[in-house]
């Protein structure tokens, strides 16, 4: 027997909202006080820093870490919603071709020597959710197995794409790709970049939580959530695009972390259970907080630092595994 869960309603929304936005603060705060160089904690908070220590904390560590705070919440709600639609827990945003869409404009991009490759990138990303979304629409419907084998092909072909051009890249420009390929924030951001990524992020939230009860009725059929009255193929395709602009303005700043989407949406609906109106801000400020804690730890843990790329898929594998484990074996519960 398992405990139930209390009902969803606007208190527990905010209950649970306020919660995981602490925990995006406390992501915040560790990413300004742990870095590659140390900085004494106590003379920060009590602003006795001197004006280095203050020029490093919020000079460069702070839109780096609310950077990550913008791609993690991005790529965990768009983790959410793809798992929703496709009704499938191994789902995550780059199932279905968009980051390697964008990978490969951005290594275009890099291997003709741009600096920097995030319209590129952006346009690539574009180009994949065009591909799929042509090949998924059936009859005017959008079935989620198309969608996601959609997704899978693309997804091969742009991958096999991106092996071509970084083999005839020239040499010079091959470690700048790699470094693309493994993920990771930049230790400088245009602000507007920043505002605009941050802008888009949490339109795209705020547009996934009003379609909560439209995921709560797909994650469990389409018949499901017709009976309910969702027009499922037009409801499909506008969460299908809105999750797939978040994973492009994700990507697009930062390269193709992984794992995120994929764990924080489990790690969420463990706490919180399934309700889509409770999951969305959940998974959007865990990400963020997430995401944000990894890439400090990723900058202060080794001499050289770490792509957050790296880290999340060292702690991503294994914490996977270990969910698995534990739904196998409440299964195997609830069979006997």
């Amino acid at each position: 027997m398992t405990a139930e869960r209390p009902p969803t309603t606007g208190r527990r929304v905010l209950v649970v909202a306020g919660a995981s936005l602490v925990l995006a603060a406390a992501g915040l705060l560790f990413a300004l006080l742990c870095g590659a160089t140390a900085i004494d904690p106590r003379e920060v908070l009590t602003f006795r820093a001197d004006a280095v220590a203050v020029r490093k904390v919020f000079g460069f560590r702070l839109p780096r870490a609310l950077v990550a705070e913008i791609v993690g919440a991005a790529l965990a709600t768009a983790g959410l919603v793809f798992q929703a639609l496709i009704r499938n827990p191994l789902a995550s945003p780059y199932v279905l071709g968009v980051s390697a869409g964008g990978s490969l404009g951005a290594v275009a991009a890099l291997s003709l020597g741009w600096a920097f490759p995030g319209p590129a990138a952006f346009a690539g990303c574009v180009l994949a959710i065009a591909v799929v979304y042509a090949v998924a629409r059936s009859g005017g419907r959008f079935p989620a197995t198309t969608l996601l084998l959609s997704g899978v092909v693309v997804n091969a072909f742009f991958s096999a794409a991106i092996m071509f051009v970084n083999l005839v890249a020239a040499p010079r420009d091959q470690d700048r790709i790699l470094r693309w390929l493994v993920g990771g924030l930049r230790d400088f951001y245009d602000g507007a970049d920043l505002a605009g990524a941050a802008v888009a992020t949490l339109l795209a939230t705020v547009v996934l939580f009003r379609y909560a009860r439209e995921l709560n009725l797909l994650s469990l059929s389409d018949g499901a959530a017709e009976r309910a009255g969702v027009a499922v193929p037009r409801v499909r395709r506008t969460l299908f695009l809105v999750a797939s602009l978040l994973t492009a303005t994700a990507v697009t700043v930062s390269g193709p972390i992984g794992f995120v989407g994929l764990i924080v949406p489990h790690v969420a609906r463990l706490v919180v259970g399934p309700d889509h109106r409770v999951l969305v801000p959940c998974c959007a400020f865990l990400g963020a907080g997430f995401l944000a804690a990894v890439d400090a730890t990723a900058q202060a843990a080794w001499t050289t630092p770490l792509p957050a790329g790296v880290v999340t898929a060292f702690l991503g594998g294994p914490l996977f595994l270990v969910l698995l484990k534990r739904r196998d074996r409440a299964r195997a519960g609830l069979d006997g």
